[in-house]
């Protein structure tokens, strides 16, 4: 007699080190094992011996597996469908960067409705999450759950490992990561961050902007462009707070730069007109809580971020994200922009 035990738990997301099938006994012999997705196809196959594991090597983001075995003489000796309705998950936001966490989570809480599954998440932005999806369990990157059914990895891949991700996070809407891996239809959907009750810290009637993305080419490469479009908006009789976490050389404007928790950031978003800034997480937070945004991004094609609730200034046609890309937006398109928005 053999006992067949399937995992689909992966701990190498990159490599795919499950589904696996491990097969016990005290008759040797080797069986042939096929990797399924239900009603598309075969996806991977081998041969596993008794008292050995085989594993489909072939991707970690969700698919409805059905695992086929056969014997030697070819009669199917087992078969097992994937089910994950009423079973514990466990999805990893497997990204630090801010932008991601929050343009990934509303489909964390989407697969989880769907499936009617208990979802455990770990983030790197736990804190900003908690209050807004109470039915999630978050917990803290990097522990280990045991008990679950599978687990799957949200990650910002551009290496075309299709094991890790159906595709590349340069050539796809940031938030589209997500719902592939999670098997989810896309469609932009706005986390709406934050019902907490509001403080007001600026009692003057102000915008906030950052500067500065996750890396340095995200920048704005416009020699004083920034500072063109500030005194643009004071003359407008806006208080300009600059919010970025590095430090400003900006002038007029109220220096709130500085590596401040982002509970600050939160409040000061909050209770201004509009944020101004790059392709960056504080774009998107400001979007998460309900503000126009105002977007310079010469290296990010206009579909690549969120499309609500925006005024996108980019001066060139990309077809990815183009770091490389050599058109610059000129400041008197933005402050158009922002005119043409009734600011």
């Amino acid at each position: 007699m053999h006992i067949f035990e399937v995992d689909y738990v992966t701990t190498l997301p990159k490599s795919g080190n499950a589904p696996s099938l491990t097969i016990s006994g005290d008759e040797n012999k080797t069986f042939l094992v096929g990797f399924y997705e239900y009603g598309v196809g075969l996806i991977s196959s081998g041969y596993c011996k008794t008292n050995q594991t085989i594993y489909s090597e072939s991707r970690q983001w969700y698919t409805e597996w059905f695992i086929r075995v056969e014997d030697e003489e070819g009669e199917v000796v087992h078969q097992e469908f994937f089910d994950i309705r009423n079973k514990k998950v466990f999805i990893k936001m497997d990204a630090y960067a801010l932008g991601d966490n929050i343009a990934w989570i509303p489909y964390v809480e989407l697969f989880r409705k769907k499936h009617n599954c208990t979802v455990i998440c770990s983030t790197f932005h736990n804190y900003l999450f908690i209050q807004d999806y109470p039915e999630i369990l978050f917990v803290e990157p990097n522990t280990v759950i045991n008990n679950i059914y599978i687990q799957y990895y949200i990650g910002a891949s551009n290496d075309g490992n299709t094991i890790y991700s159906p595709f590349k996070v340069n050539e796809i809407p940031l938030q589209k990561v997500a719902s592939s891996i999670l098997g989810l239809d896309f469609e932009e959907i706005n986390p709406r961050l934050f019902s907490t009750k509001k403080t007001l810290s600026i009692a003057k009637k102000y915008v906030t902007l950052s500067e500065f993305g996750s890396t340095e080419n995200k920048s704005w490469g416009y020699k004083n462009g920034w500072q063109e479009v500030v005194d643009f908006l004071v003359k407008k009789g806006y208080n300009v707070v600059v919010i970025s976490k590095e430090k400003t050389s900006l002038v007029n404007v109220i220096d709130l730069s500085g590596n401040i928790e982002l509970k600050s950031r939160i409040t000061d978003i909050q209770h201004a007109e509009f944020h101004l800034g790059v392709s960056s997480g504080l774009s998107w937070l400001a979007w998460s809580l309900g503000k126009h945004v105002f977007m310079i991004s010469d290296v990010t094609p206009i579909w690549h971020e969120f499309q609500s609730n925006i005024s996108r200034i980019c001066a060139n046609e990309l077809e990815s994200v183009d770091y490389n890309a050599e058109g610059q937006t000129k400041p008197r398109e933005v402050i158009k922009k922002i005119l043409e928005m009734g600011f």
